[in-house]
C-alpha cells in the first residue's frame, strides 16, 4: 500500500459539482477521481519537459541533409519490403 496524506483543498462550486457528475458516472471515490487527476497532471508535465528538451536538443543539432537522405532511402526500402509503395 502506497504512503498517502490527506489535504483540504479548495474548488470553484461548478468544478466540484463536475467532478462529482464524472466520478459519480465513473463509480470512483473523490480520492481517487483526484488522484487520477494528479496523475494524469504530473505524466502531461513530465511529456511536455522532454519535448522541450528533445526541441532543444534539435535546435542545437538538427539532422544534416545526409542523415535526412539517409533515412529517405531507408524508410523507402522499407516500405518496398513491406509492398507498401
Amino acid at each position: 500500500m502506497r504512503n498517502t496524506l490527506k489535504i483540504a483543498i479548495s474548488l470553484p462550486k461548478e468544478d466540484f459539482y463536475k467532478l462529482e457528475q464524472i466520478r459519480k458516472k465513473l463509480n470512483f471515490g473523490r480520492s481517487a477521481i483526484i488522484d487520477k487527476a494528479i496523475r494524469f497532471w504530473l505524466d502531461y508535465r513530465e511529456r511536455e519537459e522532454l519535448i522541450k528538451r528533445y526541441q532543444e536538443g534539435y535546435r542545437k543539432k538538427p539532422e544534416s541533409i545526409q542523415e535526412i537522405e539517409a533515412f529517405k532511402q531507408a524508410s523507402a526500402e522499407a516500405f518496398k519490403e513491406e509492398n507498401l509503395q
